[in-house]
């Protein structure tokens, strides 16, 4: 399945382009599961996972969500 990076804002929020509202996102590629993705994001990312694809820059730094194609969509 392919995973993306969906940018957070310190706060939790999502952030999102200024001209089409879509979430902002970096494309993580080809994994086999939700957990492979996480670890490579957190390795590429240089960020530690909090919890259930939550990785975090730090403290008050924002960080990112990580999720399927499918669950982007509803993002």
């Amino acid at each position: 399945m392919n995973y993306l990076a969906v940018f957070l804002c310190p706060d939790g929020g999502i952030i999102r382009h200024q001209q089409t509202a879509e979430p902002m996102n970096i494309e993580l590629g080809e994994f086999e599961n939700r957990g492979e993705a996480v670890r490579e994001a957190c390795v590429v990312l240089e960020c530690e996972h909090l919890m259930k694809g939550v990785i975090s820059k730090g403290r008050n730094k924002g960080g990112f969500l990580i999720v399927d194609a499918q669950e982007f969509v509803t993002v």
